[in-house]
């Protein structure tokens, strides 16, 4: 299914038949302010009303801690009214893999992260909830969620069947030690970028921490800047959702980009690496650059993932031609079609809860996640104390080229083409026409 494309900031950032939820509006606390009095919540009688939840942000994930403390705030707020059981998955893919197994039996958790085709498939099997007649019933929780988040995730019907749990600004990070031993400054063009690999490789330094493992992640961040810096066609691409044809210019030229960068300009593990490899590199001083988003930030000042004083050795940037990944996350779907008014209304209380202004909160103090509006306050003393992020956030103003990712974009099998293809095309098995190919062939199959 397609959802409406919804052009992002570029400067500054009817239920379903089967849904008998109580008026949003009842539910004032929902956000994580105030106490929650009896009436206000659903009640079966005979203790808490369980509701199912999955995450994959567990462990060295670096949303782990910011996902408990709200996940313990919520079951603490509505404690023996509802509780919110768990399930925990290892990893991005185990997540996926688990939620597209359950969603073929109409078996997906109440609440849930609808990302790489998750939404879509609860969206066809009659689970997902259309969210905007109560998003636009209760004033609060909008106020927090905002209308360009709602907007972005609407489809073609004008139905709403995610909420967005944190907006994307997305450059890259930098050694400042490296380029300045290498004698270069971020790079304004895509040559003079290729040209600081270069600089960086000869100085005894590897560029760049790319991955081809997963949703091939940071090297996908780079292509999809190369695509969308690529005049007004390539960023109308990277400003589609679901296109059908891999097969331009900007693709193919990227794609040759990335090869090269495979073949010479990153880690020997890169080649089936996962993000957390990538990560390493940086963080560990392996590497010289990195794009990835803010909530990589609080990392740089965690000692049990980087050096002592690492921070102050990172610096942030545009892409070249003052490019920036500028978007929302599909964020949580609701999956309670079917349910007993009070298991619908449970698991909404708890959505809005995970996407209110507390949770945004948390997840911008201990994930480094931007929230979505304005009104979750961003303070000078935390800018002070994450310098890198208020970095970005300033730099953000001045991009001449906004877009967004490739997983957002792109159906999942054509994100699932990308890990086959790029050891092939790293390893000379395929041409980037080819690999262009096998995308839109990926793409049409999806259709």
């Amino acid at each position: 299914m397609k959802r409406k494309l919804f052009r992002l900031l570029a400067a500054g950032l009817v239920a379903t038949s089967t849904l008998s939820l109580v008026a949003c509006g009842s539910a004032g606390t929902a956000t994580g302010e105030g106490t929650v009095e009896d009436s206000q919540v659903p009640t079966n009688g005979d203790g808490p009303i369980e509701i199912s939840y999955a995450t994959f942000m567990v462990g060295s994930h670096a949303s782990a801690e910011a996902e408990t403390e709200v996940i313990e705030a919520f079951n603490k707020e509505y404690e023996g009214k509802i509780k919110v059981v768990v399930e925990e998955l290892p990893s991005d893919d185990a997540f996926v893999d688990k939620m597209k197994t359950l969603a073929s039996s109409k078996s997906l958790p109440d609440v849930v992260i609808g990302k790489n085709g998750i939404r879509e498939l609860a969206i066809e099997n009659g689970q997902a909830v259309d969210l905007k007649p109560f998003l636009e019933e209760d004033a609060e929780w909008m106020k927090y969620v905002g209308e360009d988040a709602m907007n972005y995730n609407m489809e073609d019907d004008g139905k709403v069947y995610s909420i967005s749990n944190q907006r994307q600004v997305v450059g890259y990070f930098y050694n400042k030690d490296m380029f300045e031993d290498a004698g270069i400054t971020p790079a304004k063009t895509w040559d003079e970028w290729m040209s600081n690999n270069e600089k960086l490789s000869a100085k005894g330094y590897t560029p760049l921490a790319l991955m081809t493992g997963e949703n091939a992640w940071t090297t996908n961040l780079w292509l999809a800047a190369y695509i969308g810096t690529h005049g007004a066609d390539g960023n109308k691409f990277m400003n589609t959702t679901y296109p059908e044809s891999y097969n331009t210019d900007a693709v193919v030229e990227g794609l040759d980009l990335m090869k090269e960068c495979l073949q010479k300009y990153t880690t020997p593990d890169a080649i089936g690496a996962i993000y957390a490899n990538a990560a390493n590199n940086f963080e560990q001083g392996n590497v010289a650059m990195i794009a990835n988003g803010p909530w990589m930030c609080p990392d740089f000042t965690d000692e049990t993932k980087s050096a002592p004083g690492f921070q102050d050795k990172v610096g942030v940037a545009l892409y070249p031609e003052d490019g920036l990944i500028a978007q929302y996350e599909v964020g949580y779907i609701l999956c309670t079609n079917g349910k007993s008014e009070a298991e619908q209304q449970a698991a909404l209380e708890f959505l809005k809860f995970k996407t209110g202004k507390y949770a945004q909160s948390v997840f911008l103090e201990k994930g480094g996640v931007l929230p979505l509006t304005e009104n979750v306050e961003i303070s000078d003393e935390y800018k002070a104390a994450n310098p890198v992020l208020a970095e970005l956030l300033e730099i953000s103003a001045n991009a001449k080229y906004t877009f967004g990712n490739l997983d957002n974009n792109a159906h999942e099998s054509v994100i699932d083409e990308f890990a086959v293809r790029y050891p092939e095309l790293a390893y000379d098995e395929i041409t980037a026409e080819e690999f262009a190919t096998h995308l839109t062939e990926a793409a049409n199959a999806s259709k």
